[in-house]
């Protein structure tokens, strides 16, 4: 039955077949092609209807009527731009299985819509009152579904700026996009036979293209208040600012708590794993931590760069990457490391730092960590490093371990295999490293000038405050000459292990 889609109309459903509202004598086809025929939402900007395409034989679609709810001349120019934001962005992305398809954008009486396919689900938000919270293998699905869409928009130089739950539709299970892919093999996702393209990202009224400089410009604050970085805030998104979002996303539909409630500003810290009703894996919750560092270069890079770190997880055969360093500890049985990761989930910094440099220089049969070669490094199996490198990891929820300090050191251009020839600029890179990790500081009051010195052993952070990479420290603060061979020799462990 058509539905009149004039505001002021009292009774907006018509007989089938009429052209005229019989209330209010509105035209009920706009442009003669689309035909309103359910009121499916409405809010401060306008409405969304389930329509009809006459012109495409009836194809379902939705219309989306631009009616704010205010007058001020100022609001209203962003309101305009943002709803035509919406079109040229839906029309410069093209044609995607998970974004909605963008059929016509127009004027008529006064009044803009904008219509496009129509999605036949349920958003995330709906669905998480509906039934509760989420498990972790749903979790590991919706980023698996999600980040290929993020990466398609981010190559196309346009940022979301809004993703929530209440802007992403899980596609019913009858909908024709999934019933063609029913049965194909998903080699991508860490659950097999889990369905492709059955989440659709919508609502890009707050998407914006960016350029490189993006960054350094301020511009109009855009988005859900409980969802957006720190940079977003400020008027400066970035993609990884949607990667962000994603992040607080996750955790909102694992606890079904308020993002405003999952961080602690007292401590400055995120606390959303105190409120979890059912405890996740540490290779999770490392991945969603990552995706909320406040700072952007703390943070993934790129979607492609999270779905990397999913590849390692395979939930529903039983395994996970969390209990790999448990499996390289039983299988090398040494009683030393066992004792790294007690004094580790105990949140014994210090002493497991100091473990951690006990253990090699043991196994290496030396003194000082000074005396160690790259032989002796190389000598030490795969299974000590890739066990310590995940007790520290695991423990510190993706803060301290080897492997992040080889992130920030690549961050930083640093090489894995030093040569002699470039000694200065191996040094220039160490010290650097040793800003971003904590291990230097100014001398004067923080000032951005003052000359740096190193902090002394004692006045290191052995809290979980601590800089990202802070830790493990003794072991390159005495073996400066070690960085690149450890890291190497990590690299070459972690690809081993990938291969077997």
């Amino acid at each position: 039955m058509p539905y009149c889609i004039n505001p002021s109309c009292q009774k907006p459903n018509n007989p089938e077949g009429g052209r005229f509202c019989i209330n209010c004598g509105k035209n009920l086809q706009l442009k003669g092609l689309y035909e309103a025929i359910a009121l499916i939402g409405q809010g401060g900007m306008g409405r969304a209807f389930q329509a009809k395409d006459l012109g495409r034989l009836g194809h379902p679609c939705a219309i989306k009527q631009f009616l704010p709810q205010f007058q001020e001349p100022e609001l209203m120019k962003k309101a305009i731009a943002l709803f035509e934001s919406e079109a040229a962005q839906l029309k410069a992305l093209g044609s995607h299985p998970q974004i909605p398809e963008l059929i016509a954008y127009f004027e008529e009486d006064g009044c803009l819509y904008l219509v496009q396919e129509l999605i036949d689900g349920e958003n995330l938000y709906i669905e998480l009152q509906r039934n509760g919270i989420f498990s972790e293998a749903q979790i590991y699905e919706l980023l698996v579904n999600i980040l290929p869409v993020l990466q398609f928009i981010h190559d196309r130089q346009v940022i979301h700026r809004d993703i929530k739950p209440d802007n992403i539709i899980r596609r019913s299970l009858t909908s024709p996009e999934l019933v063609q892919d029913e049965g194909k093999p998903n080699c991508q996702s860490p659950i097999p036979n889990s369905p492709q393209n059955n989440f659709v990202l919508v609502d890009f009224g707050a998407a914006k293209a960016f350029t490189t400089d993006t960054a350094n410009r301020t511009g109009t604050l855009i988005g859900s208040a409980e969802y957006i970085a720190p940079e977003q805030a400020r008027g400066k998104a970035v993609p990884q600012s949607d990667l962000y979002s994603l992040g607080v996303t996750c955790i909102y539909l694992l606890t079904g708590i308020s993002p405003f409630d999952l961080y602690d500003d007292e401590s400055d810290r995120w606390i959303w794993r105190e409120k979890l009703q059912t405890s996740i894996s540490g290779h999770l919750a490392g991945i969603l931590n990552r995706l909320l560092e406040r700072a952007i270069a703390n943070r993934y890079g790129s979607a492609t760069e999270v779905l990397n770190d999913l590849q390692f997880a395979t939930i529903s055969s039983g395994i996970n990457s969390n209990n790999l360093g448990v499996s390289y500890i039983n299988q090398h049985n040494n009683p030393q490391i066992k004792k790294l990761i007690e004094a580790l989930n105990l949140g014994q910094w210090q002493e497991s730092d100091l473990l951690t440099n006990t253990i090699i220089l043991e196994l290496a049969n030396k003194n000082r960590i000074a005396e160690l070669t790259s032989s002796d490094i190389d000598q030490i199996s795969c299974d000590v490093w890739i066990a310590i490198d995940q007790a520290w990891i695991q423990a510190s929820d993706n803060r301290f371990g080897w492997s992040i300090q080889q992130r920030i050191w690549k961050s930083l251009s640093g090489r894995l295999i030093y040569e002699e020839n470039n000694y200065w600029e191996f040094a220039k890179v160490y010290e650097q490293f040793a800003d971003r990790v904590g291990w230097r500081k100014p001398r004067w009051l923080n000032l951005e000038f003052s000359p740096k010195i190193w902090r002394k052993y004692e006045n290191l952070t052995f809290k979980m405050s601590a800089p990202r990479g802070h830790l493990p420290s003794l072991f390159f603060w005495e073996g400066f000459n070690l960085v690149d061979t450890v890291l190497y020799r990590l690299e070459i462990c972690r690809q081993s292990m990938d291969n077997s």
